[in-house]
């Protein structure tokens, strides 16, 4: 693929891209990777301009409205703000905490140094000892205090210490996902190649033709019911490649099954979970929810 940038006013860059596969003029906005406008090969950037051109009312809307859901989600938890001096991150494990050290004027030279900040362990809960079967947000098992050689009044090294955050967010998904699938693909008798964590910016997960599973570090941000429809969406990738109504009819069945399963240990997120289910007038209740609850989550 090759592209040219055209710059908007108010839009931003946007990347004109061609591609070989596509056939038409298409347009997409990401609340990461801004305004793309993708264009067939045979078709000339003027074209490609044009369209957006003739577009742009609704591409300016939408950017409004993904700003807008940042902005909500950041409120209620569901995104990370900008990290600031006592900023919690919640995951399925722990509780983490950012402390900076420092005074006005005594931030580090380099936003490398950030990466240099120490992390302290604190257990909460030894789920072991306390026979608790669910994980939860709101009961993390552990509290990670990262201590931080950065300014609290400085915002310029949020990009670092969002990188910091993504390796603690790596290590904890290599420890819960892969015993997440097992556990799943156990259960409802599928067999998959190879477990992948990756740090994607556009995809929860992803299942490849030969049964390989990529699943994003996010998910552990994500309540338990939520993490394991992601995970049960990519296991019935195994049997059904595409989206169509057998495979939304398994995914139906098994989240069915594992939100009774989740209900029976308890938890504070579940029953809230299984009222908005039981409210639902959607064919398939139980996976429609769980998908739109999804879609209040920011990636990281």
């Amino acid at each position: 693929m090759t592209g040219k940038i055209y710059v908007d006013p108010e839009a931003g860059k946007v990347l004109l891209k061609k591609s070989a596969v596509s056939r038409r003029i298409s347009i997409r906005v990401h609340p990461a990777k801004g305004v793309t406008v993708i264009i067939p090969e045979s078709v000339p950037y003027g074209d490609g301009l044009r369209f957006f051109l003739s577009k742009r009312d609704w591409v300016l809307k939408t950017i409004e409205k993904q700003k807008l859901k940042s902005e909500q989600a950041k409120e209620s938890g569901k995104a990370v703000p900008m990290i600031a001096d006592g900023t919690v991150v919640r995951t399925l494990m722990s509780e983490i905490v950012f402390r900076f050290q420092g005074t006005s004027g005594a931030v580090p030279a380099e936003s490398s140094q950030v990466m240099k900040a120490a992390v302290s362990t604190e257990t909460l809960e030894d789920v072991k000892l306390s026979g608790r079967t669910y994980l939860a947000l709101e009961r993390p098992m552990f509290r990670k205090t990262v201590i931080c050689p950065v300014d609290a009044g400085s915002g310029r090294y949020d990009a670092a210490l969002r990188n910091l955050l993504v390796e603690i967010l790596r290590k904890e998904a290599k420890v819960i996902l892969p015993a997440k699938v097992d556990f799943l693909a156990s259960r409802f008798g599928f067999a998959y190649s190879k477990i992948s964590v990756k740090h994607n910016s556009s995809n929860w997960g992803s299942c490849s033709s030969k049964g390989n599973i990529n699943l994003n570090l996010n998910l552990v941000r994500l309540p338990e019911p939520l993490c394991d429809c992601v995970i049960l969406h990519e296991l019935c990738h195994l049997k059904h490649p595409d989206h169509g109504p057998a495979f939304h009819d398994l995914l139906e069945k098994l989240c069915t099954d594992n939100i009774c399963r989740l209900a029976s240990a308890g938890g504070p997120y579940i029953m809230e979970l299984v009222s908005a289910i039981n409210r639902s007038r959607a064919i398939r209740p139980v996976s429609s929810t769980l998908e739109r609850e999804l879609k209040k989550f920011v990636l990281v």
